[in-house]
């Protein structure tokens, strides 16, 4: 019995001692077998722009946001400035006509339309297809405007018919009315600024800033839901056989960063070529600048959020779980944008440059005094650089919570407990 016993314990105890030598070997086999890192990143990167550009959601949300941006770039020809004006003018004489005619002097341009008779000229009134009708059929000449706000197109007719008739009424007692017309000739007024087009870049400020906030926090929620949505299929455990954690979350901000960028691109061109198809803006010199600032703001702005996202996104097993944990980021992209929209009320102001100064928010603040015109070069230098940095600190972070929770499934990890893990 004892020994039979002996046999059968040592029998076994040769074997396991042979599997449990090579029991270390996958371990730094697994190592050699991983991709190099910059061929890591290409390769996920370049999956994330196939199966994501090739997705309805994306084509419909880029059609979606192209619509919106081309109906906001038609919003400023109807906000700034005056649009051409129509006067019919009916029973005038032919010196007031000419007068109202020649647009000679200050005051607002309008067309004039001559018109038959009073009751035609009223209806086109009423219809809106004239702003004012300068009716002479009386003792004396009447000027009537349709809206309030063309009360200063009516000061000028009125103003213009005032000087013929004034002419007339010389010419008719013998003076020199040459010389009567050079002494009370308009003064000349100029202008140091020309703010024809401050509207239009209020306007233009908000337009960039909601691009900005929507991109920002769409792509960077899609970093977040790729994460989860890998680990709860533990398709990460496949991925991270070949890929190490670190060039597999790289790779991932790189290729939904460049699917945001596209779609940027996109929705700047249509808005950039509507605007000046359409001719709707006084200040389309500087639209080719404000789109690329908004591309290179977005790209600072997106690496500084998305390692937080998918730093994030690494903590959690479930989608349900990952709105919970998202909120403080959304929290401080929407405080950014609410500072952006308080700002459009003095986009010069000096506690507005200040808060551009500070990270995340000079990524929505900043492009947005760009594309006001008050930003100076400081102001949005030195902001970037900054942010650089910023981004820079947070990718690093960003880094270490993924390699340290992507492959602890089931429950929620602990941020503390993360950070505290040799």
């Amino acid at each position: 019995m004892t020994p039979t016993g002996t046999d059968r314990h040592t029998g076994p105890q040769a074997p396991a001692e042979t599997p449990a030598a090579p029991r270390p070997e996958p371990a730094s086999s697994a190592e050699p077998g991983h991709l190099p890192a910059a061929t890591a990143v290409r390769l996920v990167a370049g999956r994330e722009l196939r199966t994501r550009v090739a997705s309805a959601g994306f084509v419909v949300a880029t059609l979606v946001t192209a619509a919106i941006v081309a109906v906001l770039a038609l919003l400023p020809g109807f906000i700034g400035g005056d649009d051409d004006k129509t006067v019919a003018a009916v029973g005038l004489t032919r010196s007031q006509q000419q007068a109202l005619a020649e647009q000679a002097g200050p005051g607002v341009e309008f067309t004039l339309r001559a018109v038959d008779d009073r009751r035609e000229a009223r209806r086109l009134l009423d219809d809106g297809k004239v702003a004012a009708v300068a009716d002479g059929g009386g003792d004396r000449v009447r000027v009537t405007v349709g809206q309030k706000s063309d009360q200063s197109l009516g000061d000028t007719v009125s103003a213009r018919l005032e000087q013929q008739a004034l002419a007339d009424e010389l010419r008719r007692q013998g003076a020199d009315t040459a010389a009567v017309a050079e002494a009370v000739r308009p003064v000349a007024v100029s202008f140091l600024e020309d703010d024809t087009g401050d509207t239009q870049r209020v306007v233009l400020a908000y337009v960039v800033s909601m691009m900005l906030f929507t991109q920002i926090i769409g792509s960077g929620g899609s970093v977040a839901q790729g994460v989860v949505e890998e680990k709860s299929t533990r398709v990460v455990e496949i991925l991270l056989a070949k890929v190490r954690p670190t060039p597999l979350l790289v790779g991932k901000v790189i290729g939904i960063g460049a699917i945001g960028l596209l779609q940027l691109l996109l929705v700047a061109a249509v808005g950039v070529g509507v605007a000046t198809a359409a001719g709707t803006l006084a200040i389309e010199s500087t639209l080719v600048e404000v789109a690329v600032a908004s591309v290179a703001w977005y790209l600072l702005g997106f690496v500084f959020y998305g390692f937080l996202y998918g730093a994030v996104g690494s903590m959690v097993s479930r989608q349900e779980d990952l709105g919970g944990l998202t909120v403080p980021l959304q929290l401080v992209n929407s405080a950014a944008l609410v500072v952006a929209v308080v700002g459009l009320q003095d986009i010069g102001a000096g506690w507005l440059a200040a808060i551009g100064y500070v990270p995340p928010f000079s990524a929505i603040v900043v492009p947005m005094r760009m594309a006001g015109g008050v930003a100076t070069t400081a102001e949005v230098v030195v902001p970037a650089l900054l942010l650089l940095l910023a981004s820079a600190a947070v990718a690093w972070l960003g880094g270490i919570v993924y390699n340290r929770s992507i492959l602890n499934t089931g429950r929620r990890v602990r941020l503390r407990q993360v950070l505290r893990r040799a």
